[in-house]
């Protein structure tokens, strides 16, 4: 008996741990015969078959496409920023203390109107992603669960979160891709197996705060 079919024994012991403290004579029924068949325990990745399948790269596109509007304007806030720092800074020595406020007032303000920009960037890239993943993930769903019937397996875990221990012959996620039409990559592709490919890359950060000027001296 291997480890993970021994996990999966104590698992299912301990299911029925609550109705033996109730009723102490009663006897556990063993799962054959409370589901009518043996247990059959399967996994499938279904990361990478979400990784490897077509509509990554269309959605990876669209994220691409939506990031890079985000950036563009990221990018002409920050020049803007920049612009009225360096004008700040040649003029002001010979401003007065109220403009020399309003005018730092202003540089913070626009900063924070950047960081807050960047924010709702990743907010809504996150929001879009899973927009476009969730119908992929439905798909891959339901074919493991047309494949899981099909092949008389009682449960299937997704390897990428919980399986600790398993045997190879247990993996359906050929059977899973089979059914979705989706190829496998050819050996030595490099697939990334920990993280969907679509996951968009980072916003670009905002330029450092400018720093207030020092005061040389109060006008009386």
């Amino acid at each position: 008996m291997n480890k993970f079919a021994a996990i999966c024994i104590v698992a299912t012991t301990l299911g029925f741990s609550a109705n033996a403290q109730i009723s102490p004579e009663a006897k556990p029924a063993s799962a054959e015969v409370k589901t009518g068949k043996p247990v059959k325990i399967g996994y499938t990745n279904v990361n990478y078959v979400l990784s490897i399948s077509p509509a990554s790269k269309v959605i990876q596109k669209q994220l691409e496409e939506t990031q890079k509007q985000y950036m563009k304007t990221i990018e002409d806030k920050n020049k803007e920023l920049e612009a009225k720092f360096e004008a700040y800074q040649k003029g002001q020595a010979t401003m007065l203390e109220s403009i020399k406020k309003d005018k730092e007032d202003e540089l913070r303000g626009l900063q924070r109107s950047i960081q807050t920009l960047q924010e709702n960037a990743q907010e809504d890239l996150r929001k879009k992603e899973n927009e476009l993943v969730k119908p992929e993930l439905d798909k891959i769903y339901k074919a493991v669960n047309e494949v899981s019937k099909a092949n008389d397996f009682t449960h299937v875990f997704n390897s990428d979160q919980v399986l600790l221990y398993a045997e190879e012959q247990s993996d359906i996620t050929d059977l899973v891709m089979d059914k979705l039409g989706i190829k496998a990559p050819a050996q030595g592709t490099e697939t990334k197996m920990d993280e969907p490919r679509v996951a968009p890359g980072p916003v670009a950060k905002p330029s450092p705060a400018p720093a207030p000027a020092k005061k040389t001296g109060s006008k009386k």
